[in-house]
């Protein structure tokens, strides 16, 4: 029951993560928008969870006129450090010792790039490599990033908004959904078993979204891949679309994370547009779809709804894991920190 556990966690997780950030967490974050601000551009940092947990706030910044990008860390140790140059580097890791995120972090202090580290360890590799390290202030999952992923994401939205001098506004946007999060866990937990119906013979399942919500996509794709070994595909909205679409029958299944404004309408004007050609949909976001198994949010601003996007995927992934037959969180091949870029660190499966 311990995956279980750190899908429930995540609500007080969320809490007092958004707590420190006015308190504790303020001044380092104070510090590194000091040193990030004068850069031609950020670039965000990290691998799986860690990568998907700075897309909102990506999305924020060039929202906000900003240039940011996100590359992920398993790339950018090759060849792209001279892309680098007159930018500063946002290292996003949980554990700050990931084999990756240690060798860019060295790389980056030889080439005299600054550096901010976002992690759940501060006495970690990447920690002492950074020039300011940002602690996350979150709970350890069992293996799974569960409550970690939440926790780096709103630090890293809390980090965008000190940069563009918005971080009040923000915190109250943060305090909003983390007070939200038990209501919507609550909601997904009641209608887990029309979840369960809807995703469980389906591979694979896809997850659209438009914006900041392309983090929920892959959150959401990692999660399903990782704790219940089902294959999914995350995808753009827009993209999917341009081809993509031509999957779409009687035998399709996908979440649609609906953002807000006018990406939200688009992404209804799709749902409805397939539904009729036998395609289902979890719709998750505020207000309702018809034909669709809604799971209700806030109305938050788009940048914010990934904190609350995520959790139907995880209660769907420990059920899709039960329904398999095994137990949620068991895994054949990984384990909680990969420091090597070679080889299947479980020998043992």
């Amino acid at each position: 029951m311990s995956v279980w556990n750190d899908i429930l966690a995540q609500v007080d997780n969320l809490q007092q993560v958004v707590e420190k950030l006015s308190t504790t967490t303020q001044p380092k974050l104070a510090q590194a928008a000091e040193l990030l601000q004068n850069k031609e551009r950020i670039i965000f940092t990290g691998v799986g969870s860690g990568l998907n947990a700075t897309i909102p706030a990506y999305s924020y910044l060039m929202a906000k006129g900003c240039p940011a990008q996100t590359i992920d860390t398993t790339e950018a140790i090759y060849d792209m450090l001279p892309g680098f140059k007159n930018a500063g580097l946002v290292l996003n890791t949980r554990s700050g010792e990931t084999a990756e995120l240690v060798k860019l972090a060295r790389l980056a202090r030889q080439e005299g790039i600054p550096v901010v580290a976002v992690t759940n360890e501060l006495d970690s590799g990447v920690a002492r490599l950074a020039e300011i390290s940002i602690p996350t202030h979150s709970r350890w999952d069992d293996l799974v990033v569960i409550s970690a992923y939440g926790g780096m994401l709103v630090t890293e939205l809390a980090l965008a908004a000190q940069i563009t001098g918005e971080f009040k506004t923000m915190l109250s946007y943060l305090a909003a959904a983390a007070d939200a999060s038990g209501a919507v866990l609550a909601q997904v937990i009641e209608k887990r078993g029309e979840l369960l119906d809807l995703f469980k013979d389906v591979r694979p399942i896809y997850l659209l979204g438009r914006g900041a919500s392309i983090a929920s996509t892959l959150g959401g794709e990692l999660v399903l891949e990782e704790m219940s070994r089902r294959p999914a595909v995350a995808m753009a909205t827009g993209l999917f679309r341009q081809g993509p679409i031509e999957v779409a029958d009687e035998n399709f299944r996908a979440f649609c994370f609906s953002g807000s404004g006018e990406r939200a309408r688009l992404s209804a004007n799709l749902v409805a547009e397939l539904q009729p050609r036998g395609a289902k949909f979890a719709w998750v976001g505020p207000g309702q779809m018809e034909g669709a198994l809604n799971i209700s949010l806030p109305a938050l601003p788009s940048f914010v709804l990934p904190i609350l996007e995520i959790i139907p995927t995880h209660v769907l992934a420990y059920d899709l894991a039960r329904y398999a037959g095994f137990e949620p969180g068991t895994v054949r091949y990984i384990q909680k920190v990969i420091t090597s870029e070679t080889g299947i660190p479980n020998e043992n499966p």
